[in-house]
């Protein structure tokens, strides 16, 4: 990976060397799997599941974001979902801000990603 993209990953709050030691060093699967978090559909689940009341349904698309970004070291966004998963497993809705905040800070890493 050059270091001008590592270094912009890693600016952006992406474990890098961490997630490349779970990728073996294999630079090319790494970004493969990064660019299929441009398909992913989580988060357009999640707003929709807490548009209508949905926590079983915001629950599992949270989760299942959480999961994803973890394996690919998206750290500050994973930092952002662990307390809203938590909620959601707990039963409680998430709050319409909260929300917002992160789906700007998932917006901030989709742009990120799609210019690589």
């Amino acid at each position: 990976m050059e270091n001008t993209e590592k270094e912009l990953l890693e600016q952006h709050g992406f474990d890098v060397d961490g997630t490349m030691k779970r990728f073996l060093n294999n630079e090319m699967i790494y970004k493969k799997c990064l660019k299929k978090f441009l398909d992913d559909k989580s988060m357009e689940v999640l707003k929709e599941s807490c548009n209508a009341g949905n926590i079983e349904e915001a629950f599992k698309a949270a989760h299942t974001m959480k999961g994803f970004i973890s394996n690919l070291g998206m750290e500050k966004l994973h930092q952002y979902l662990i307390p809203m998963v938590e909620k959601l497993r707990a039963g409680e809705m998430l709050e319409q801000d909260e929300v917002t905040q992160l789906e700007e800070v998932y917006q901030e890493m989709y742009e990120l990603i799609e210019n690589m």
